[in-house]
């Protein structure tokens, strides 16, 4: 390819932004949508210069059809914007396009598309560029290294977009463009002075306050401005009141992320591998953003000069949080331990109390501050009258006014401003509106006089003028009146809107045209900032405008003073016509339903959730809640508005919310509108809006992680009698069949929170806003109690976290293994002190506990009454500790060994267990810390291996659970105890709520109790699904917090303390389910428990119904179905064999087994054959029909495994004996001959047998498999050692041999035992086998597909439904998300795409299509 084609496209680029300068020049309606066009052009014009070079340094490039492609229609779509731009050069069209007359040609529309194209042309130019490079011979090794670092940063580029960047928070961004810089010789001493402090940082933070109008972002701005033409500005972000993205913080540590990596080169790696590790850190709380995206890769920075670098943060007031504010302020204070960087933070404020209260407790070393309040009042006036006589200026040269105004004028003006800029900015923009005469308009604001009064009183008469001008020129009442209401309308609704809006957004949302939104605007750019086009939001100028019209007192004309409940209401019922018009199940089209929402870009999510919607989605309840009086009208009730939409476009608003990354702010408005409902009428509703929160609570999770899992695991999961359930029935997903559960309604159980280890401790702060959680992994877990979601995790403690406690300031206290005590502020996560208790418990003695057995102290803390704490240290000396000291006390029982510390009496009494030290009995001591003194609670009637779990009333109060399930009380002050009840067989956890009125036990059935002190009764209020470790209430008495710890089901679940299932507990606990069978059809289902004479139960999966309960009887070892699931057989430990036909129910034959319990059952794959072993090493073949014994064979060790081949001719066993050898004997049952013997076979083998009879394949205790041939005798042995193949089959045709191999399945050829396909499952299986069309293979937790399957007609391909960890797949799709106790697959069967869980109390059962893949998602 000739560069001169590039060449050419160069000089048009060049020409046509030429022309569209010359519009900027003289067009004034359009220079956003200008600049726009030109930039993207420019854009485009230098990536070809780069081209251009490459072409005329060599003649001989190798150019792809994709280049050449691109170069050509760039040439001709030039050619094609610069007929459409050019006007024209003859007499003609200069007539008509005259320099006042000169329009831009394009609509906003238009920019958008020609900015699209040539940023296509820009895309496909890089990416094509990059590949042809390849293959230039100019410089191989400069272009392999070129190619390379121009793929890291696409790479490094695709990462950062992850980051949530709030692109409007951005001092430069171009929804600032038009925000004003301080003119010159203007605040001239404050800005060298912030420039001197950004050179040097002689304190890291500085914090420049002030009222508001006294033009502190003005000077954030210029300061910033400033810092980047120095090229030391790192990051910036400015707040804002009325900005959606900017009035958080939700994306403030992203932002600043991404801006440190855009001006830092050497951090920009540094940040991007961060994002690349911790892929959630930015769904994070904003201690770990910050330490992994800012204070991390600082850290990493290695520079020969230590580099100077500031972020700038304005207006931190606007943070719509006082706990985000609080934790910032800290965050900022981590700045001055970085020594790779010089990193200053500049902060602008209002001096709101909680940001005084938070610089307070910063050290003045750290921060300077500085108050726009100090400065002489002559001094801001001089700035002042500075800005109004530039201004002025300007308007008195555009519009010829010579001698105009008075230099006594401007003083009066500077007066009036009262140091507050803000008004002298609108007096210049209420003044050079062009449709008016600026002196009479001067002369209107100076005729009016000093209004005094309050502080705001020349401010609020400077906006009554802008008001009345817009007015001015009406004609008649009516007139007047219809402008008043569509002001009201229009602007009634910026001031009251909780985000920004466009033009086209606004009227989007309030139903009109953006003809009739800017005709209400046209007047008032004074106090609003209007940007030309309709897609960038309209600003208020300041936000006292704001304050103002919406304060009656301020604004006292009725025509313009907004009625706020009223504007609430009106915006309210807009949001509801914007959502359940516009809102639709996949909105964004996501490929799967277990897609995540970031697979959806912001540009596809603001074309399918428009802006109006999204605002609509985030705030329709804050809108019904400012309504007030007026909810019930607005639709507050029965069959109103509000319960129409919940009925409708509930699951879908809940989708939108997820897509936004908004779940958690969803919990929080369903959880706020339940409140609302309590007070207002509508008993339907409220029953419908609290079964929402239940649903919405149950869910959070799984919704925030894939959107459309809420018509999926969401509906599928919720119990039979949810509401929402019945409501959205019609949505369940098409590929389910059927689902099958017993949970008809919501129990008491709230919420589910999955955590990555062990919950060793927990604790509610005592606001009861969070619950912390220490781990076992040394971690500190913080998590919002409303919500569930994570808050933040506090790192510190390198072992496991023994005890957490609260004081009742909020400062949280841990203890750890590593011996150390730390101090922590929770919302801000600052490590305020770290104490030494001793060395590592494993590196010390352990102390004698029950008997001879010797375990470790475990650290634990309590706080006393008086604020001090108490610490079981690792030495089990108890101690305490003041906070004010940097040391523990000397031991306060030096003769004793405390074990356990179990908390403190209302009067500041410890209740502790220890022993002497020459005496391993343990006791429990009463210790008074006031008078230092203890007594022994003698318990003559108990032992110490008796009691088990303790709590401490705060009634003077004493429980313990007691081996055998029984709790007793002591009462403390009557010295006395009593029985309380039992909760067999033993207690897990107990709790007494915060008044002392009832305990909780939670004992090792999974059930949790209350017990009422008074009325001596006990309730039930549900099962804890898992064997439970801790349990606690939440200050108010109305929550419990429940942690399990057994693997996999590590969790931390939230109940409701308020409801029981029954008043006094008459019923027996749930059965635990303990076995499941499913038969190969996957229609019957046999479980049984794990008591004696626990019934055996059959089940239909089709319709759940019981229709076998085989009651009495042994405990039952094991069961299996025949092929034809005709018959179930089960062995119990009554040494018998029971058959039962599972289609009528009616028991069969009883088959005896004299030499001992079965331990393995099977029936041969035609039914015609029953084969059982037992632990002596005889195998009995029975016939299922007569009963008989067909033949006895007779092994050396227990038997393991029992396989048939296809006709039942040949069966393999696996044995094992107790000299530790394992045995694989082949039998033929007919002739009861040996075919195969061999002392080689791996214990826990399986074994294959091919459909031709001739081969069987095994695992040797080399770990090899090895296929034998019977007819040549012949071994072949695998080449490579494999560990634990349970499972072997040959495929349909024998040329495969699968087999599982650890967590993957591997497929050989028969004939070389080379391996063709390794299959990734991620679990362990006991059971594979080939589908009978021979495309995938099956195994206990569903199928895999082949990649070469053995038939490869794709008609008869099925679905390839699958369990992997928390989803079932179909394929590689992710389908349905399963709940935490639906995931245990080490006891999941799946036969014919019937998937059967077994769950603590009961089984679960899915069914699946089973036809072909699923080509799409509903």
């Amino acid at each position: 390819m000739e560069a001169g084609t590039a060449i050419a496209i160069g000089q048009l680029s060049t020409k046509v932004l030429s022309i569209i300068w010359k519009y900027y020049s003289d067009v004034k309606d359009a220079k956003s949508s200008i600049t726009f066009l030109a930039n993207e052009i420019q854009n485009f014009s230098n990536v070809l210069q780069n081209f251009i070079g490459l072409l005329q340094r060599s003649s001989k490039i190798p150019v792809s059809a994709t280049l050449g492609t691109t170069i050509t229609q760039a040439l001709t779509d030039i050619q094609t914007l610069k007929d459409k731009l050019e006007p024209g050069t003859g007499p003609k069209a200069m007539k008509r396009f005259g320099n006042r007359a000169l329009k831009w040609p394009l609509t906003k529309k238009e920019v958008d598309e020609w900015v699209e194209r040539f940023e296509r042309f820009k895309a496909t130019l890089n990416l094509a560029l990059n590949r042809d490079q390849t293959s230039l011979i100019l410089d191989v090794d400069d272009n392999i290294n070129q190619l390379k670092q121009n793929q890291k940063a696409i790479e490094q580029d695709r990462l950062l977009a992850k980051l949530p960047s709030a692109v409007e928070a951005s001092f430069d961004s171009y929804h600032r463009q038009h925000q004003t810089h301080c003119i010159e010789d203007t605040r001239v001493e404050l800005l060298q002075q912030l420039q001197d402090w950004g050179a040097s940082h002689d304190r890291p933070i500085y914090w420049l306050s002030g009222m508001a109008g006294t033009g502190k972002s003005t000077i954030a701005r210029t300061f910033a401005a400033r810092l980047k033409d120095s090229k030391t500005l790192g990051g910036n972000f400015f707040f804002s009141r009325s900005s959606g993205e900017a009035n958080n913080a939700v994306k403030f540590v992203g932002t600043l992320a991404y801006h440190l990596a855009k001006a830092l080169p050497v951090l920009k790696e540094s940040i991007c591998e961060a994002i690349s590790l911790h892929e959630d850190v930015t769904r994070q709380g904003l201690r770990n953003q910050w330490r992994e995206l800012i204070v991390r890769p600082l850290s990493k920075v290695r520079l020969s000069n230590r580099a100077t670098v500031n972020i700038v943060v304005d207006a931190l007031d606007e943070c719509g949080s006082d706990d985000d504010i609080r934790l910032l302020l800290q965050l900022f204070v981590e700045v001055k331990d970085l020594t790779t960087i010089n990193l200053g933070v500049f902060v602008t404020s209002r001096p709101d109390i909680v940001i005084r209260l938070g610089f307070g407790k910063i050290p003045e070393i750290i921060h300077k501050k500085r108050d726009l309040r100090d400065i002489p009042r002559h001094l801001v006036e001089h700035d002042i009258l500075v800005l109004l006589k530039r201004e002025f200026g300007r308007i008195r040269l555009e519009r010829n006014l010579p001698e105009w105004p008075s230099e006594h004028d401007l003083q009066s003006l500077a007066q009036r401003s009262d140091c507050l800029f803000i008004y002298a900015v609108t007096v210049c923009r209420y003044i050079d509106n062009v449709d008016w005469n600026p002196k009479e308009r001067l002369s209107e604001i100076l005729d009016t006089g000093h209004t005094g009064g309050g502080v705001t009183a020349e401010l609020d008469a400077m906006y009554m003028q802008v008001l009345r001008s817009s007015l001015s020129d009406s004609r008649g009442e009516e007139e007047i009146s219809r402008l008043c209401h569509r002001f009201k309308q229009v602007v009634g609704s910026i001031v009251t809107l909780f985000d920004e809006l466009s033009v086209s957004a606004l009227a989007e949302l309030l139903s009109l045209t953006d003809e009739s939104v800017n005709a209400a605007l046209n007047r008032l750019h004074s106090v609003l900032n209007i940007p030309d086009d309709k897609e960038s939001p309209i600003r208020l100028i300041h936000p006292s405008f704001h304050d103002f019209l919406l304060d009656r007192r301020r604004c006292q004309n009725g025509r313009f003073c907004a009625d706020e409940p009223l504007m609430h209401g009106e915006l309210f019922g807009k949001c509801m016509k914007a959502m359940t018009t516009t809102l639709k199940r996949n909105s964004c089209h996501l490929s799967t339903p277990g897609s995540p929402p970031q697979d959806v870009d912001k540009k596809s999510l603001d074309t399918q959730l428009p802006r109006h919607v999204q605002y609509a989605c985030n705030y329709w309840l804050d809108h019904l809640a400012g309504a007030r009086d007026s909810r019930a009208q607005l639709g507050l009730r029965d069959g109103g508005e509000v319960h129409v939409f919940f009925e409708t476009s509930f699951l879908h608003w809940l989708e939108a919310m997820s897509l936004m990354g908004k779940i958690s702010h969803a919990v929080l408005m369903v959880t706020k509108l339940a409140s609302m409902l309590k007070l207002d009428n509508g008993h339907s509703l409220q029953a419908l809006v609290e079964d929402a929160r239940r649903f919405i609570l149950s869910n959070r999770a799984v919704i925030e992680k894939a959107p459309l899992q809420v018509y999926a695991s969401a509906l599928v999961f919720s119990p039979l009698e949810s509401l929402v359930r019945k409501c959205y029935q019609d949505q369940q997903p098409t590929w389910l069949n059927r689902q099958l559960t017993d949970e008809r309604r919501w129990g008491n159980c709230v919420q589910t929170v999955e955590t990555d280890d062990e919950v060793k401790s927990i604790a509610f702060s005592p606001n009861g806003k969070y619950v912390a959680a220490g781990l076992g992994d040394g971690t500190v877990q913080l998590l919002d109690a409303a919500t569930g979601a994570s808050y933040s995790i506090l790192e510190g403690h390198s072992k496991r976290v023994t005890k957490l406690t609260f004081f009742h300031d909020g400062i949280l206290a841990s203890v750890s293994d590593d011996g150390t005590l730390r101090l922590w502020e929770p919302v801000t996560g600052v490590n305020r002190s770290v104490l030494n208790i001793d060395s590592p418990y494993d590196e010390h003695p352990r102390v004698p506990s029950r008997g001879d057995f010797r375990e470790p102290v475990r650290p634990s803390l309590s706080v006393l009454p008086i604020g001090d704490l108490a610490v079981l240290c690792l030495d089990g000396r108890l101690r305490i500790w003041s906070r004010e000291k940097s040391s523990l006390s000397d031991s306060i029982l030096p003769d004793f060994v405390t074990r356990r510390l179990h908390g403190c009496l209302p009067q500041g009494t410890l209740v502790i267990e220890s022993s002497r030290e020459d005496d391993s009995a343990a006791k429990f001591l009463l210790f008074d810390t006031n008078a230092r003194k203890f007594e022994i609670l003698e318990f003559a009637q108990l032992d110490r291996d008796e009691w088990d779990k303790v709590a401490v009333s705060p009634d003077n109060a004493v429980a313990l659970s007691l081996s055998d399930g029984r709790i007793i009380l002591y009462h403390v002050v009557a010295r006395s105890f009593s029985e309380f009840g039992v909760h067999s067989p033993a207690v897990r956890a107990l709790a007494f709520s915060p008044d002392g009125s009832s305990l909780v036990s939670v004992g090792s059935d999974r059930t949790m109790r209350s017990w009422g002190l008074k009325k001596q009764a006990q309730s039930l209020i549900g099962s804890v699904g898992n064997i439970p470790d801790i349990a606690v209430f939440s200050p108010d008495g109305k929550q419990i917090v429940v942690t399990t710890s057994e693997y996999p089901w590590r969790n931390i679940q939230i109940w409701d303390a308020s409801l029981r299932t029954t008043e006094i507990l008459t019923e027996s606990p749930p059965a635990i389910t303990r076995f499941i069978g499913l038969s190969p059809c996957g229609r019957y289902l046999a479980t049984t428990g794990y008591d004696e004479g626990e019934a055996l139960r059959i089940h239909n999966t089709k319709d759940a119904s019981e229709f076998v309960s085989m009651a009495g009887g042994d405990k039952v070892l094991k069961m299996t179905f025949s092929a034809d699931s005709k018959r179930l057989a089960f062995a119990s430990e009554d040494k018998t064999i029971r058959l039962w036909d599972t289609s009528t129910g009616v028991a069969g034959v009883i088959l005896a087994s004299e030499l001992g319990a079965v331990n393995v059952l099977e029936f041969s794959p035609d039914g015609k054959h029953l084969a059982s072993g037992n632990h002596k090493g005889e195998v009995r073949i029975w016939s299922p029909v007569t009963g008989d014994l067909q033949s006895v064979f007779k092994h050396k060790g227990a038997i393991k495994r029992i396989t048939f081949s296809i006709d039942g001719k040949r069966i393999a066993v696996v044995s094992w004996s107790s000299t530790d050898w394992s045995f694989l004997d082949v039998w033929d049952t007919g002739t009861q001959q040996s075919l195969y013997h061999t002392y080689h076979a791996s214990w826990d083998t399986g074994v294959a047998v091919s459909h031709d009879q001739k081969r069987f394949a095994y695992q040797s205790t080399e770990d090899r498999v090895i296929v034998y041939n019977s007819e040549t005798k012949e071994h072949l042995q695998g080449s490579i050692s494999l560990f634990g193949c349970r499972a072997l089959a040959f495929s349909n045709n024998d040329k495969l041999l699968a087999f599982c191999a650890g967590m993957e399945i591997r497929l050989w050829s028969t004939e070389t035992l080379q391996c063709t396909e390794i299959i990734h499952t991620y679990e362990l299986f006991d059971r594979l086998s080939f589908t009978a069309d021979g495309t995938c293979l099956e195994t206990n937790t569903g199928l895999f597909q082949m990649a070469q399957p053995e038939v490869q007609d794709v008609s008869k391909s099925r679905s390839a439904w699958r369990c992997q960890d928390e989803w079932m797949m179909e394929g590689t799709r992710k389908m349905l998300w399963l709940p935490p106790d639906w995931r245990n697959t080490t006891y999941m069967e799946h036969h014919n795409g019937v998937f059967v869980f077994r769950r603590p109390h009961s089984f679960g059962c899915l069914q699946f299509t089973q036809g072909g893949p699923i080509p799409g998602i509903e």
